[in-house]
This record gives structure tokens, sequence and C-alpha cells, in this order.
């Protein structure tokens, strides 16, 4: 069901392409099932009564005439009976005649070959085919629809006129009807396989048309996530290939404005840094400068009495030291703001080796080792992965964001748990804790460069770590847990290489 939804997605004329290809399709399938079916049925109808009118032509021109006056006289002879009895008798065939008899313009039986059947009895299957018979003239035949006897077998009647008075009748069977009536069952069949084919062509066809666009799609996704390293749909036909050249171009343009203006933006931070280091230079020098400053003071510490300019001075002194501790701090914020955005902005292109994971894992934790001890904060660490194929740096510093993430919005007494496993053909480590988690207006923008929750933070730490992935062509997701809390995931592809560490261990 999730493969039918992703397949189908917010593809609108996938779905059209479909609908469109389907319903014609079943239409015309539907349309020649039925007149196939129709054909047949005609076609073999058109022969059995020809077939039926024929015999019945040919029982009639074996009668002699001459015996009917013996019925117009009114007066039934043995002679006469025995007569058509017997006619009736040779022209039977239990296989296929199964009665024979004449009747009059009342339509009441005037001799019948079923000894059953009694003379001047009404058959109610003639008036269904009244016109017909009165129509008729001598010598002329003509047969009934098929229909059903009481002993659920297929018959059609031949009437022929054999005089101004009396008719023919011979009901012959028509067995073979039955097997053009499964016919339509045959057909209904067909239809329905036709129909089912469709549906499958239908699906198949929308996909390859629809494929190209998909690719595309996908390939615009990645450009607007900032990936351009992400290469172009190959084998794209006609006007796909020119729209392909053009994104690729397009691609090309946005990385290289991308690059340019990261370099203008680095340039700028460099000149930015340059006088705060003057600036924090010149903070120090002036309170080393006050430190060196002799204070006289009497041996238990207090001042002399007789010193009151002293004691201003000091005083004037602590408030200088105040006033140069606020001002070393806020350059520290400035260098460090500094620093992690040229981090952002060049960040160094990954050379991805075989990584330990256990042993990377444990260096992170002896780094916050302090911090989560003052905190009181138990991290919990289940590696079922052993070895991931990364840039070692990039691998440790998105962990020490996200452990920092982590430990920031944890309270005493939390809760960080590391998971790290092989699923299908992806790495996956997450990192998640227990905390507050993540406002639902905020979980799509964790990741902005600048933008963040926290009275101190930079706002670079998560999207840096979102860049260092796409470096190393992964992909970095976050959601609230359940409960609570929030987990960020790393999800990179299996790849195979040939490494010492990959031979020697079991990915």
């Amino acid at each position: 069901m999730l493969s039918f939804r992703k397949f189908l997605g917010n593809s609108y004329y996938k779905i059209r392409v479909i609908i469109t290809f389907g319903v014609v399709t079943i239409i015309l399938v539907v349309i020649m099932s039925r007149v196939g079916y129709v054909f047949i049925k005609d076609l073999y109808l058109n022969q059995l009564g020809e077939q039926v009118s024929i015999v019945t032509k040919m029982i009639s021109s074996h009668l002699d005439k001459k015996y009917l006056e013996f019925f117009n006289v009114g007066i039934p002879t043995k002679s006469a009976d025995d007569y058509f009895l017997e006619q009736f008798y040779k022209n039977s065939d239990a296989k296929f005649i199964s009665e024979i008899f004449i009747f009059d313009e009342e339509l009441k039986i005037v001799i019948h070959s079923d000894p059953m059947k009694t003379r001047g009895e009404t058959e109610p299957k003639l008036f269904l085919n009244q016109k017909e018979i009165y129509d008729l003239n001598v010598t002329d035949a003509v047969t009934s629809l098929p229909f059903k006897g009481d002993d659920g077998n297929w018959y059609l009647w031949g009437f022929c006129r054999l005089n101004n008075k009396y008719w023919l009748a011979v009901r012959e069977s028509a067995v073979r009807f039955e097997k053009v009536e499964s016919f339509s069952t045959l057909f209904w069949f067909i239809g329905s396989g036709g129909i089912l084919l469709t549906i499958l062509v239908s699906f198949f066809v929308a996909k390859k048309i629809t494929q190209p666009i998909d690719s595309l799609v996908e390939f615009s996704g990645e450009i607007g996530k900032g990936n351009f390293k992400v290469h172009a749909p190959q084998k794209m036909k006609g006007e796909f290939d020119i729209l392909t050249k053009s994104m690729n171009n397009m691609k090309l343009s946005l990385a290289e404005n991308h690059r340019e203006r990261e370099k203008i933006l680095a340039q700028i931070a460099h000149e930015i840094r340059n006088p705060l280091g003057g600036i924090e230079l010149l903070a120090n020098l002036v309170k080393e400068n006050l430190s060196s400053q002799k204070i006289t003071v009497s041996q238990n510490g207090s001042l002399k009495e007789e010193l009151p300019d002293e004691l201003e001075s000091i005083q004037q002194f602590e408030k200088n030291k105040d006033y140069l501790n606020k001002i070393l701090k806020e350059i520290n914020i400035l260098k460090s703001l500094i620093t992690s955005y040229l981090g952002y902005s060049r960040p160094v292109p990954s050379n991805p080796s075989w990584i330990i994971l256990p042993e990377l894992l444990n260096e992170v934790k002896d780094i916050f080792r302090e911090r989560l001890n003052k905190k009181d904060i138990h991290l919990s660490i289940a590696s079922d992965l052993n070895i991931i194929y990364f840039d070692e740096d990039h691998l440790r510093q998105i962990l020490v964001n996200l452990f920092a993430n982590s430990l920031e919005s944890l309270r005493a007494n939390g809760i960080i748990t590391v998971k790290s496993y092989k699923k299908l053909n992806q790495w996956i480590i997450s990192v998640g804790d227990n905390g507050p988690g993540i406002a639902e207006n905020d979980l799509q923008r964790v990741f902005d460069p600048f933008f963040t929750t926290k009275k101190n933070g930079t706002g670079l730490g998560l999207a840096i770590s979102k860049k260092l992935c796409l470096e190393n062509n992964a992909e970095l997701h976050v959601q609230n847990n359940a409960e609570k809390g929030a987990t960020f995931t790393l999800v990179k592809n299996i790849v195979q290489q040939t490494d010492t560490i990959s031979n020697r261990r079991s990915v």
C-alpha cells in the first residue's frame, strides 16, 4: 500500500495517463468482446436457421398432400394417420429432430409424432411465432429463435406451409447453441483479462512517460537543497533532454554564484576578524596594565585609613576590569560566530574512509564526559554498526553538534540515546533525547543557517551538520519522538569499497 501511494504521490499527469489509457482500452476491450460474441452467435443462428429451414422443406416435400384432404373432411382415418406417422418416423432423428407435427390455422395439432399429444390440442409455443407462420406462402419455411425445452436443452422450430390450411412443424435440437452461449462467459473472461492487462500496461506506460519528469523533479529538489554535486539525469530524449541540459546549466550557474557569495562573505568575515583580533589584544594589554598597578594594603588585607585615594583607585580598577571582561566576552562571542560561519560557508571537502564507529562514539563521549556528569545526564549507546564509510573529521563534528544540541535541551537526570545499525542498503545513526522536543513550526527550520531558539546559540551547528552530511552523500533528518524529546537521524547509502578494514570486518 505504501509503495502504491509512493508511486502515485502527487503525480497529476501520471494519474491522468493511467485513467485515460485505461478507460479507453477497457471500453475497446469490452466492445470487441461483445461484438465478437454477437457476431459468432448471429453467424451460428443463421447457419442453424438455414439448416432447420432446409430440413423442414425436405420433410414437407416428402409428404403426399392428398392425405391432407382427409383432415379437411373432418373425419380422421387410420390410413391417413398411419401414413403421416410413418413419414414422421422416417424423418425423425433422436439426436436432432425430436418432434414433427401438423397443425391447422387455429394452431391446433392435427397429428403429432408423439402419441402423448392429442389431436385438437393447442401448442402454446406456436403463438410466439404466429405472425411468421401466417405470413408464409405455400412451400415456404421459417424458423423460430432458439428456446429452452422442458428438459433444459436448446431447440429451434421450423415451420413450412403445406397448403392454405395446414402447416408442418419440426423441432430440431440446437445443442451447439449452448456452446455458443458458453462463448459469452469465455468472452467476458477474455474481456476481464484484457482489462487487467490494460491496467498493468497503463501503469507501465504511465511510469515510462512520467519517469523522466520524476527524475527531473528529484534533480531540481537536490539543487534546491544546495547539493550542487548531484548529477543530471542521463539518457533523456527530445524535449526532456533539452530541459535537462537547461537545468544542468542552471545548477552550474547557481553553484558558481554560491561559491562567489561564500568567497565574498568569507572575505568579509576575515576582514571583521582581523580588527577583532587587534581589539582583543589591546583589551588584554590594558587589563594586564591595570593588574600590574600596586595598591598598598594592610597586612590583614584591609586598606589603610590614611590612604583614601588608594581606595578610590581600587574601585576604579575593579570597574575598568569589569568593562574589559565584558569587552573580551563579546569579542569571543563574535570570533566564535565568525569561526562557525567560516566553517559553514567553506566546509572542508570530504575525504571518506572506513571508520570504526564504536571507537569514534566513545571518543565523542569522552569530550562530553564532564558536562554529562555535571548535569547528571545518562548516555546510552547501542552500536550494532561496526564500521561506516565517512569522512572521520566530518562525522566527529556532526556527532559533537548533535550531542551538544541534545545536552543543551536536557535538564538534570535526562537521557541521551545513540543507536547505529544497518537497514536494507543504508547505514543509520540516530541521536535522541527525552527533552522538551522541538516546536512543530520549527521542525522545518532547525537546519536553516542562523536559526536558533537558544539564548547564546549561533544557529549554525545543525546547519553545518546538514552541510557536512551533504558533502558525504548522506542525509540528516529530525523528528519529535512519540512520547517526548526529539531524534536526529543520519542516513547514508551503503557503498562497497576495497579496503583493509572492509576485508577484515563484516559490515
